[in-house]
């Protein structure tokens, strides 16, 4: 294998190990804190003891689980100096905020929560509603939306129910991140056509989620195959990593091609219809992003990979991995939009059509002909259709005639 492979293997290794479920947790097996969970249950648990606080009870907790929070930081601030912190139930010992469980964790799911709403409006704003790959992106969009909505409500109360509904979100990111992969690269739906393949390939990838939720229901509340879910999405997130990659590669390497039935097949070109390895052809600027961001994103797993006890019982390596996702999220949203817009500029020219609907020797809406000379050249640097309009782009753009201005249509009555 090249060098090209290490990081993908590096990857599958790092999440491999975080797929080795956790059986039990050296906290809760510790005779002390059995013996002081036992304790706070017959002391406040029975009928005629007061009830917990409002504020809990109206966020489900009971008093036993009310009792384990206590006993586990008991247990935790009667450690020794020098002594290692322990684990109740696969969870650190964190301070609560009124009823929410990791204050942190919740914090930056919600900051996640925001950068995707971001990212979804300025989709709305610079890509164009007949972008065919607009849609795609919304919807991605709005995935990933819910994901961290049933984040934030995990990592403030964490159940049975709010750890399904946080898992099964994380899959559903998961998986349509690599469909949207599989369908870009692979053209099955581009800003100005679509293949007929992309139903079926959409509904593949859909009965194999489907089918993963239903074995994942089968088990019983509070049962969990954590090992088996977490392969599960290791294997998505491979395959959707190893295809950006691919397609960052493809720009400066001439990738194996290979024969079935007589019928020649290859990594598609990632601008089409240009091809990044002819001489003089334009590279667009966001060619290298998915690499950097795949590798960046395999660098910020090493929080999960680094477990540690939380810093003042509040931060702990999971919530610095979520706010790593923060910026990493930004990142991929802006070559997302950035790369449909330069895609369907790339595909409008190199079938002959500027990205203003100009064909050539046509004349354009003020009335002027374009000549052939004066068509755009076949480049996936394409400039933003608001500088199209305005001819600041650059001098080739600047011959473009404005579109004028929108003509004014009467109100219906």
């Amino acid at each position: 294998m090249g060098r090209s492979s290490f990081p993908i293997i590096a990857f599958l290794l790092a999440v491999i190990l975080l797929a080795l479920p956790i059986l039990a947790s050296s906290g809760d097996r510790n005779p002390t804190f059995q013996h002081c969970l036992k304790g706070c249950q017959l002391t406040y648990c029975e009928p005629h003891q007061p009830p917990i606080p409002a504020y809990l009870r109206a966020f489900g907790w009971t008093c036993k689980e009310n009792c384990g929070y206590e006993c586990a930081h008991s247990f935790t601030d009667n450690i020794r100096p020098g002594s290692k912190n322990h684990q109740f139930y696969g969870k650190w010992a964190f301070y609560r905020l009124g009823p929410f469980q990791e204050v942190f964790s919740m914090l930056m799911s919600l900051g996640n929560l925001y950068v995707n709403l971001k990212g979804l409006e300025q989709l709305r704003r610079r890509v164009r509603v007949e972008n065919g790959l607009r849609s795609w992106l919304a919807a991605m969009g709005w995935i990933q939306v819910n994901t961290w909505v049933w984040s934030t409500v995990f990592h403030a109360r964490d159940t049975p129910n709010t750890e399904r509904l946080d898992y099964f979100s994380a899959t559903l990111t998961i998986s349509f991140t690599m469909l949207y992969a599989i369908i870009r690269i692979f053209n099955l739906r581009t800003p100005i056509s679509s293949s007929r393949l992309l139903i079926p390939v959409s509904a593949s990838v859909g009965f194999l989620v489907l089918g993963h939720f239903t074995y994942l229901l089968s088990f019983a509340s509070g049962s969990f195959p954590y090992g088996y879910h977490t392969k599960f999405n290791l294997v998505l997130a491979a395959v959707h990593s190893i295809l950006w990659i691919t397609w960052t590669l493809s720009f400066k390497y001439h990738l194996p091609t290979f024969s079935i039935l007589g019928k020649q097949f290859g990594f598609p070109k990632p601008y089409p219809p240009n091809d990044p390895l002819l001489p003089g052809s334009v590279k667009p600027k966001e060619a290298s992003t998915p690499l950097i961001l795949v590798l960046l994103t395999f660098l910020a797993m090493g929080f999960e990979l680094l477990d540690f006890a939380p810093v003042f019982r509040l931060i702990d390596a999971h919530s610095l991995w979520h706010l790593a996702t923060i910026p990493l999220t930004i990142a991929w949203w802006h070559f997302f939009i950035e790369d449909v817009i330069e895609l369907e500029g790339s595909m409008l020219v190199g079938r002959g059509t500027s990205p203003l609907g100009v064909q050539p020797n046509e004349k354009s809406l003020s009335g002027d002909v374009i000549s052939d000379q004066q068509q755009l050249p076949i480049t996936p640097r394409t400039p933003h259709f608001a500088q199209l309009a305005a001819g600041t782009a650059n001098s080739k753009f600047s011959r473009l005639a404005s579109p004028g201005k929108s003509p004014k249509l009467d109100k219906p009555e």
